[in-house]
């Protein structure tokens, strides 16, 4: 019964999220490359693509924790990629993180952050890497790399990874609240003013096992959408506590 509810739980919070997300308006954004190369222009984009490594470890109790490495490399304004400086003349990577709960329904894996952050930098020279392609925190080069915002707060998420016949199907939406420049960042991203966003990461990864630790690649993206209206997040607020109040009522 615990698990039957846990499952109509993660459901309807993947609903909110799913409607949360499709509601926000992802925004176009302008960086200055002259800032981080030394010379270029400025360019107007709504996305940022890429691809990263992750190692993820189950604890056997349903709970998980996950690091990875992202490197972007492609810039996109609609569905067109963009001929810019990045990955050529320096690049970007990210961290990111997180940690909650995985389980099983059928044939659907499914994990959900409860806590996580969100960590990108500017790579001026372009040399920073990882080590060993198998160890998240062996990066090298990045003595001289610029931190630009990050966001230590984890909101609506979910990943999931189904098996259909010999296919499996993955795919994962996390959103990290408040990001937030830095002094350096603010000079990077020159528009939009103020540049108070979330950040939406979301791709796919290689399948794996939930048990013990794993390390999966995949491709991500990167897009930013404006804070929710307070009266979006109000409506939010009172989904969530239906739900809390139905659970209660059941148990």
């Amino acid at each position: 019964m615990k698990i039957k509810s846990l499952v109509q739980s993660l459901a309807l919070t993947a609903g909110l999220a799913a409607s949360f997300t499709a509601s926000a308006d992802f925004v176009q954004f302008t960086v200055d490359e002259a800032y981080a190369a030394g010379s270029g222009s400025s360019v107007t984009a709504d996305k940022i693509n890429g691809g990263y490594v992750e190692r993820i470890t189950f604890d056997g109790a349903g709970n998980f924790t996950a690091s990875a490495f992202a490197t972007f490399g492609q810039f996109f304004l609609g569905s067109n990629s963009l001929n810019t400086g990045l990955n050529s003349t320096y690049s970007l990577y990210a961290t990111f993180n997180a940690q909650g709960t995985s389980g099983k329904d059928g044939i659907v894996n499914f994990f959900v952050g409860d806590t996580g952050g969100f960590s990108l930098f500017l790579d001026v020279n372009n040399d920073t890497g990882l080590s060993d392609d198998n160890n998240v925190d062996s990066i090298i080069g990045s003595g001289d790399d610029i931190l630009l915002g990050l966001s230590d707060t984890i909101g609506n998420n979910l990943g999931t990874s189904t098996k259909i016949g010999n296919t499996t199907i993955t795919a994962f939406n996390f959103d990290f609240m408040n990001f937030e420049l830095t002094a350096e960042g603010d000079q990077y991203f020159v528009s939009p003013k103020p540049f108070s966003m979330m950040v939406n990461v979301n791709g796919d990864f290689d399948s794996f096992a939930q048990a013990g630790t794993q390390i999966t690649r995949g491709d991500v993206s990167a897009q930013f959408y404006e804070v929710p209206e307070p009266s979006t997040i109000a409506v939010m607020a009172l989904g969530l506590l239906g739900l809390g109040a139905a659970r209660r009522r059941k148990a």
